[in-house]
């Protein structure tokens, strides 16, 4: 690279040599034939030789000239692609994702890095060529896939519970219930016999991602949904309290295309990926 010469005389002589004059060199490169004709007398003096010779107004390639005319247009051509190519890059559509704020944040934050496509999150409602949302399996949007069901379970920082703690180690803790899970701890309990204990919730919280960090802060026990608390559970901020306690509930996470239209080879590919995640998480979700 240190002996390159300047591209701009380089550029200015592949065309005069092509075009055959220093005129139709000019137009091709939209400047006046006395700049490439100054570019091209760079040129030689830098190799310390001629590369045409001029007869009146024709030029006529030495054969040092001939000898480099047709590696530069090769080069040329190489550029040429590779610009188009950065080009097409540059415009890549951006495929739009629609989620509900908590599994954008508990669970597209992490799978979404490792997609092959520019992505856009919006929220759940707004129109995106990908929607993953969460509804009851009794009301799935229409066309929509089913790709992970949701289950629930109690959690907690790890150490606040013992190990062999039973159910009536809810009624001594305070009990943190997300109004918005779709599951009551009064229906967990109930789902296990537990209809004698007195284990009311002291919190009541309409946002799981605030419910599931107040119990990392060790506020109570929550009765979390646990494809949200994958990440905190495998990094050890919460921890199962009971090893039976997973209960399934009457949501699912359901993935759907817009609809009216074929997806997109990219929207294809990250729906596919986003369902492999699923199956993942959900697998791994159920050895925690």
């Amino acid at each position: 690279m240190a002996g390159l010469a300047p591209l701009n005389a380089l550029r200015a002589f592949e065309a005069a040599a092509r075009q055959g004059g220093f005129v139709g060199a000019a137009e091709e490169l939209n400047v006046t034939p006395a700049a490439v004709g100054q570019q091209v007398r760079q040129l030689e003096a830098l190799i310390g030789e001629a590369l045409f010779e001029r007869e009146g107004k024709k030029l006529i390639l030495t054969e040092r000239g001939a000898a480099a005319l047709e590696p530069l247009r090769r080069g040329f051509e190489l550029m040429g692609e590779a610009s188009a190519a950065l080009r097409a890059v540059q415009a890549t559509p951006t495929l739009t994702v629609a989620a509900d704020h908590d599994v954008m944040i508990a669970w597209l934050s992490r799978d979404l890095i490792t997609a092959d496509a520019a992505i856009r999150l919006v929220e759940a409602g707004e129109e995106a060529e990908l929607t993953l949302t969460r509804a009851s399996v009794a009301s799935a949007p229409a066309g929509a896939e089913r790709v992970m069901d949701e289950v629930l379970t109690p959690l907690a920082r790890p150490g606040l519970v013992a190990p062999d703690a039973g159910l009536t180690v809810l009624e001594s803790l305070p009990l943190i219930e997300d109004s918005t899970s779709g599951l009551s701890w009064a229906q967990w309990l109930s789902a296990r016999g537990g209809y004698g204990l007195e284990a009311q919730p002291r919190l009541r919280v309409a946002d799981s991602l605030a419910a599931l960090a107040m119990a990392e802060q060790g506020a109570g026990i929550v009765l979390g949904r646990k494809p949200l608390a994958y990440d905190a559970i495998r990094g050890g901020r919460l921890a199962p309290v009971f090893a039976d306690g997973d209960q399934p509930s009457d949501q699912a996470y359901f993935l759907q295309t817009a609809a009216g239209r074929s997806p997109s080879a990219a929207a294809t590919r990250l729906a596919q990926h986003l369902k492999a995640c699923a199956a993942a998480r959900q697998d791994l979700a159920g050895e925690l």
